[in-house]
């Protein structure tokens, strides 16, 4: 039963960075179509979410990551010498 601490841990840091990009936890439950005090213990690692709650948080970083990666894209390209 190793496995599920490490499982637990690796969804509450997920989770934890959805909950910074959908601005707190009550905004994050309500996404994701979860009570708050369930979310809360998936946040601290006592319990892994469901899979299709895990699959859901991840889109939400996934998200963030092509939002980064366009914005990056479309700013202007310097040069070494440019200051």
């Amino acid at each position: 039963m190793e496995q599920q601490p490490r499982w637990a841990e690796m969804c509450a840091r997920i989770l934890q960075q959805c909950e910074s990009l959908r601005g707190g936890r009550e905004n994050l439950a309500a996404f994701l179509g979860v009570h708050p005090h369930q979310l809360a213990l998936w946040l601290s690692a006592k319990s892994g979410p469901p899979r299709a709650v895990f699959e859901k948080a991840v889109d939400v970083i996934l998200a963030e990551h092509d939002r980064r990666a366009e914005m990056q894209e479309a700013a202007p390209r310097r040069r070494r010498n440019d200051h």
